[in-house]
């Protein structure tokens, strides 16, 4: 039963075949929110295989699962769980990766930065760590300086404020939706996380990164290696498919973001992928 002084929290999250990975993600949320607040799990299960809808549902049954016919990515996905969650009207929204679970009390402490932020337009981004190294894998982003406007790097020790950030974990109040919207429908996986952070700030919110690492989390290094090298073999994959670089959507997010070297932004990638 909800208790009324408690806030509320819809965690989003969407999910394509990682059903143990999955459900490991949402087993840790009781003691992720350490009875700091209510919340209700709204995952889009986007054509999976294995069964991970089904199992979500039964071993989470108040869970809201919506099946998608699998060609929505991250973005889209993430996008058809917020809009989902707009009518169960929560004090705040968080995005999960589904292969993120998160350490005992990090939702509480990403509730209790945003309680001690200077704003209420504050969004808490939760960040993670190399199991072996300790080195920060998604996270916050800063602009990194110079002519671009379209290069960041990760925070330092003693940094908190973000200009972006990664969509692993990130905590959103009720009021992001009307000033800021949700996940934008130009973009179907990747730069739907970066994007809204860019429109945030443009919207006069402060990005907060929470300086104890909210889980431990590898990067995805095949994903990375997969988009850093255009050849004869994977043209194809990097200019068209979702988990490249697409075309159309990369010229928007220069576009919209890159300033008056937006377009330059737009070249300068492909050709450095190309290694010329």
């Amino acid at each position: 039963m909800s208790k009324p002084d408690l806030p509320t929290v819809a965690v989003l999250l969407t999910c394509f075949n990682r059903k143990q990975t999955t459900l490991a993600a949402l087993s840790a949320l009781d003691a992720a929110c350490a009875g700091s607040c209510d919340y209700q799990i709204v995952l889009v299960d986007d054509g999976s295989s294995d069964g991970t809808g089904d199992a979500v549902r039964q071993a989470f049954p108040q869970a809201h699962v919506i099946s998608s016919s699998g060609n929505l990515f991250w973005n889209g996905g993430m996008r058809l769980a917020w809009q989902s969650a707009l009518p169960l009207q929560p004090d705040f929204y968080l995005w999960l990766n589904d292969d993120t679970a998160l350490r005992p009390g990090a939702v509480s402490d990403l509730l209790a930065l945003y309680r001690t932020a200077l704003s209420p337009k504050t969004i808490a981004v939760g960040c993670t760590v190399d199991p072996r190294t300790g080195v920060v894998t998604y996270g916050g982003y800063k602009r990194a300086g110079g002519l671009s406007r379209l290069r960041f790097r990760r925070l330092t020790s003693d940094e908190t404020h973000c200009d972006s950030m990664n969509g692993n974990c990130v905590l959103f109040p009720a009021s992001a939706v009307s000033d800021v919207g949700i996940n934008s429908g130009h973009y179907r996986h990747a730069f739907g996380d970066n994007d809204y952070g860019l429109r945030a700030r443009n919207a006069g919110y402060d990005i907060l990164e929470l300086k104890v690492p909210v889980a431990e989390q590898e990067k995805n290094e095949k994903y990375i290696a997969s988009v850093s090298r255009l050849t004869l073999r994977n043209w194809r994959f990097i200019l068209t498919h979702p988990k490249g670089i697409p075309v159309r959507e990369w010229c928007r997010f220069c576009l919209d973001h890159g300033g008056p070297l937006g377009l330059v932004n737009f070249f300068t990638r492909y050709l450095k992928m190309l290694r010329v």
